[in-house]
């Protein structure tokens, strides 16, 4: 399917302008570079009750004038006009649905399962692409056939000016499994890791058993058999909001985030064991330095951008997901 263009789709609601209402990325080249077919890019948009945010989440992913993009939503079971906003933009999705399911992981790994893309994404129903960031992702996956694909991700605070570029760095196997130690120089965001389908193959899908750390422990996974390609430029962007699973749920995050550390330990150098090990038993929740800096960055606020310190790595919602009937 051609990359649709901003007058092919709906008309954004009132007072809405700029990326992604009134502007578009420009048109990618048919070819790539070096004259090869660009790589079909595979895109996951999981929903759930995100009806005030999800349009511009699409809007973003299909504005990218990329000419091999794969498009999936999986929602599951919104009743809050989420559907409604899907439905409008059913003739640019290559597959969507809302049905009910076991949780995030579940909804994303049902996109997984139908891509046919050579790096696959998932994009939170809150988050969005910035433009022209498809075209560098695979640029630079044509290059880096086998890497994951890292870019920058800026944080930004829902009703305010506030926001902030995160770098991605050191994203290493080792310092995946011990990303939560205070003395690691380690920083990854989700929305900008783009992944080779080749890695999914051997490592597999997303682990359902888990509703916080899914991401991280396919991270670790993932860098067992890949290494990271930075891009050094920004390509999405990370609301935060109160109702996500980073602001609002942070405290809940230690028990799963023992989960993924223990499980890699034994693969890491002793040393590395060790540190991991010693933080787990002189902290009671290794999240509390992460939940210290939202709260720090704000004062008494309830929001804060993620900058200093341990990043908290996604951007989910807090509503619970409806359970599989």
């Amino acid at each position: 399917m051609a990359a649709p263009r901003l007058a092919d789709l709906p008309a954004p609601p009132a007072g809405r302008t700029g990326w992604p209402w009134t502007e578009e990325s420009p048109p990618v080249p048919d070819r790539a570079p070096d004259g090869s077919c660009w790589p079909r890019i595979s895109i996951v948009t999981p929903s759930y009750n995100q009806g005030r945010y999800i349009e511009e989440t699409i809007r973003s992913i299909l504005l990218q004038g990329y000419p091999n993009l794969e498009y999936f939503v999986v929602d599951g079971g919104s009743t809050d006009g989420a559907v409604e906003v899907i439905r409008k933009y059913e003739p640019w999705l290559d597959w969507w649905v809302s049905e009910p399911d076991r949780g995030q992981a579940d909804a994303i790994n049902k996109g997984f399962a139908r891509a046919t893309g050579s790096l696959l994404q998932w994009i939170n129903s809150d988050d969005l692409l910035v433009p022209g960031a498809l075209a560098a992702v695979a640029e630079a996956h044509i290059v880096h056939p086998m890497a994951l694909i890292l870019g920058d991700v800026v944080n930004f605070v829902e009703g305010s000016n506030r926001e902030q570029r995160i770098e991605q760095r050191d994203v290493t196997f080792e310092n995946a499994v011990a990303a939560w130690h205070p003395l690691g120089g380690f920083s990854w965001h989700q929305p900008g890791v783009f992944v080779p389908a080749s890695a999914v193959q051997q490592v597999g899908l997303l682990d359902e058993t888990l509703r916080y750390t899914f991401d991280r422990d396919w991270l670790c996974r993932l860098l067992r058999v890949s290494s990271a390609h930075y891009l050094n430029r920004a390509v999405a962007r990370f609301r935060v909001h109160s109702r996500s699973k980073t602001v609002a749920e942070t405290s809940r995050w230690a028990p799963e985030q023992r989960v993924v550390a223990e499980r890699y330990l034994t693969s890491l150098s002793p040393k590395c064991a060790r540190q991991v090990r010693a933080m787990q038993s002189g902290r009671s929740a290794p999240t509390r330095s992460c939940a210290k800096t939202w709260h720090d960055e704000v004062g008494s606020g309830p929001l804060a951008l993620v900058g200093k310190g341990p990043r908290a790595p996604t951007g989910q919602s807090t509503d619970k997901w409806p359970d599989s009937t």
